[in-house]
């Protein structure tokens, strides 16, 4: 199926008060209409790369991180109290929330971005008026679906640490090559990671893949966290996108739930004093729910708590 041709709109442009400012305060662009100006023309150049959804409708402009606000609040918390917390955002376009979180105070040396275009990315850059020396921001390109790029494991028990593991180690010395190609160095090292607008994309086999893979990634240390949003249902459902043909499939907040606590994390001798079976409650909380964004459309929030 031919991909849907889209011509962006300032029709569909609009930012609240919190927003508007914010993105004044990262361009630089101080007068609203070249402000917005900048964004159509960046939005264009995007939707001529993939034509997703959040593109043409300016749905990214919106902070999403900030909606699971227990997961941020625990994100900036770690910012601040763990030595070394380092921080994937993977899905991450054109780093805006990202670019929130280290506005709010998170070290922006220990951050790492990710997605599947660099292009985009670049588009960032071009956004915020910054380049990789004024906004030092590791990238890692990739596909997540892809074994070279994160390899499936399990997640790591609490006593567990991974090869050559060394406590609050720097991302630089995890990352060693100029222009990494994989995460898999940083497995158990990531105090946190956020996605948003990701996990819809895919079908639900490809979402309980790509949950397996960003648990191993995740730090054993309570209170690391896995937290995000993206277009829920309160009854599962699977469907088709009109603008690609893809499969995609919505969880419901307890189908969510119980893909993370009996499929992710079900780990064998995890909490069984025999170690014959697995539990998740020893080892997860997850916190999730429905709300709904600015289109009315169903949103589903979530936070697992590694414990």
């Amino acid at each position: 199926m031919a991909l849907e041709t889209r011509t962006i709109s300032l029709s569909h442009l609009t930012l609240n008060q919190d927003e508007l400012a914010f993105y004044k305060r990262q361009t630089g662009i101080h007068e609203e209409e070249k402000l917005k100006e900048r964004i159509a023309e960046i939005a264009q150049k995007a939707l001529d790369v993939y034509p997703y959804h959040c593109i043409w409708t300016f749905g990214f402009l919106r902070f999403r991180i900030l909606r699971s606000q227990s997961g941020y609040k625990q994100l900036l918390e770690l910012g601040s109290t763990r030595a070394n917390a380092l921080f994937l955002d993977i899905g991450c376009c054109f780093g805006n929330d990202l670019r929130k979180a280290i506005e709010d105070g998170f070290p922006a040396q220990n951050v790492i971005a990710s997605d599947l275009r660099p292009d985009f990315w670049n588009f960032g850059h071009e956004l915020f008026n910054t380049n990789p020396t004024t906004f030092p921001v590791t990238f890692v390109p990739g596909n997540v679906l892809e074994s070279s790029f994160i390899s499936t494991q399990p997640p790591l028990l609490s006593h567990e640490s991974p090869p050559n593991f060394i406590p609050s180690v720097s991302l630089q010395s995890l990352l060693l090559l100029p222009n990494p190609k994989s995460l898999d160095p940083l497995r158990g090292h990531l105090s946190a990671i956020h996605t948003s607008a990701f996990f819809h994309l895919f079908k639900k086999d490809e979402q309980l893949l790509i949950a397996k893979k960003l648990a191993s990634l995740l730090s054993p240390v309570p209170g690391s966290i896995i937290f995000g949003s993206h277009r829920g249902a309160a009854t599962p459902q699977e469907g088709e996108r009109n603008s690609t043909g893809t499969l995609f499939y919505r969880h419901s907040p307890e189908s969510w739930k119980d893909m993370w606590e009996k499929e992710v994390f079900l780990v064998p001798g995890a909490g069984d004093n025999d170690g014959s079976g697995g539990t998740a409650e020893d080892l997860i909380r997850v916190d999730a729910g429905l709300s709904l964004d600015d289109k009315s459309r169903e949103i589903l929030w979530w936070t697992v708590t590694r414990l």
